[in-house]
């Protein structure tokens, strides 16, 4: 008996099988000693597993002190990241500011370089015009008068010719003048341009080496979950060990618990969702492809959780209930509704240049769209809510790559693209 039971303690048998073989036709015919001494390798098989148990989830918790690290210089290098990018608009917005001016700098020189010529052209012909009638002066022209009205008329005339140069002349100068200060103006202009040119060129740099630092800082991260994914699959093993021996009554009064206390949280969620709809202020839009869907304080990170020893398949982001959830990119809603564990859950499909993505919003205490609805990135879904398997109001947030797997397999970590702060 007691080599039989050591067998299904190692190979993970079922609650019902091992409460069979104690207490079932088989164990009557055991005497009381050696079911008290099975009794007994049970309970010290389930110490040595307690003890394994406590010493991995020390060593995992050590480990997750330094993901909860590097989590914190990825977010602080987002928002260094839209810092610069935001930056980068700005330039760009006086780069294209500038070369407007300077196209129009050049069109005022060309006008007044028309205007110059004619006037020299002008100037030349009443120079040639002097040239031809000799060397007779406005005076001569006036001591020829052969009467007072002939004078009169010949003063008047003489009068308007000298105005009319005179006016030539002045012309011409203001116009050189501006001309010369237009060419000023569209040099510094042109220096202007050049300078932020520089800077956009330095912003740029710097740009893509907080990118190079952040894809190191995951890459880290992931290889720290990486670590933990193992150390799970040797806790599994224990585990499966000691569920063996848990009481099937437990669990159904777990789950009965969990299901009562969903159902007072959706109750509570539903009475409130309509008194804190729409008085949370939207999360701000990011300038990139990509903007966090809500903002609150991240409570999960994508990956193993010691809590429940499973994968996260994203990020967890806890606030108020009623607080506004938004589109993270362009794209068309490819699910609005109730589904299984995620309560109210949300799923728009994009396509990234020529990539598909699917983003997945859950635990919503209600949502605004439907299915084939096009949505902009930064457009209000939702509301954040507590719908489905969950401990409290929040945000599940998923990203897959290609096609939505419930398993996980097309997951990947949001942090990658999405700009939380």
């Amino acid at each position: 008996m007691s080599n039989r039971l050591s067998k299904l303690v190692r190979t993970g048998s079922s609650v019902v099988l091992l409460s069979t073989l104690l207490f079932g036709t088989q164990a009557s015919a055991s005497t009381l000693n050696n079911l008290k001494e099975e009794q007994k390798q049970v309970e010290q098989k389930k110490s040595e597993i307690n003890k394994q148990i406590n010493e991995k989830k020390n060593a995992i918790q050590s480990n997750q002190t330094k993901q909860d690290k590097l989590l914190k210089q990825i977010l602080t290098l987002n928002k260094k990241i839209v810092s610069t990018e935001n930056n980068i608009d700005e330039v760009n917005t006086k780069i294209n500011k500038t070369n407007k001016e300077i196209e129009e700098l050049k069109s005022d020189i060309k006008e007044l370089e028309n205007k110059i010529a004619n006037r020299e052209k002008l100037i030349d012909e009443r120079l040639r015009a002097v040239q031809v009638s000799g060397s007779i002066s406005y005076i001569d022209v006036l001591l020829g008068a052969n009467s007072f009205v002939d004078f009169i008329d010949r003063f008047s005339a003489v009068s308007t010719l000298m105005d009319a140069d005179r006016e030539i002349i002045n012309e011409q100068a203001e116009d050189k003048f501006k001309l010369e200060e237009t060419e000023n103006k569209l040099n510094e202009k042109l220096a202007s341009l050049e300078t932020n040119k520089g800077k956009l060129v330095s912003l740029k740099t710097k740009l893509n080496s907080q990118k190079v630092d952040k894809k190191a800082l995951i890459t880290e991260l992931e290889a720290e979950q990486a670590k933990l994914e193992k150390s799970k699959k040797n806790l599994e093993t224990s585990y499966a060990e000691m569920y063996q021996i848990s009481e099937e009554l437990t669990s159904k009064i777990t789950a009965e618990q969990k299901r009562i206390a969903a159902l007072a949280r959706q109750d509570e969620q539903n009475k409130n969702a309509n008194y804190n709809s729409g008085s949370a202020a939207l999360p701000a839009t990011s300038s990139g492809t990509w903007t966090a869907p809500t903002y609150g304080r991240f409570t999960s990170n994508y990956g193993y959780r010691t809590f429940d020893n499973s994968k996260h398949l994203g990020v967890d982001v806890a606030n108020s209930v009623g607080t506004p959830i938004v589109a993270a990119a362009d794209g068309i809603v490819s699910h609005a509704g109730p589904l299984a564990g995620f309560g109210n859950l949300v799923m728009i499909t994009h396509s990234i240049n020529g990539q598909t993505f699917i983003t997945l919003y859950g635990h919503l205490s209600s949502y605004n769209v439907s299915v084939g609805q096009r949505v902009s990135k930064g457009e209000q879904i939702a509301n954040m809510g507590s719908t489905g398997n969950s401990t409290g109001p929040h945000l599940h947030f998923e990203l897959h790559i290609g096609s939505w797997d419930w398993r996980g397999s097309t997951s990947v970590n949001p942090l990658r693209y999405v700009p939380f702060n």
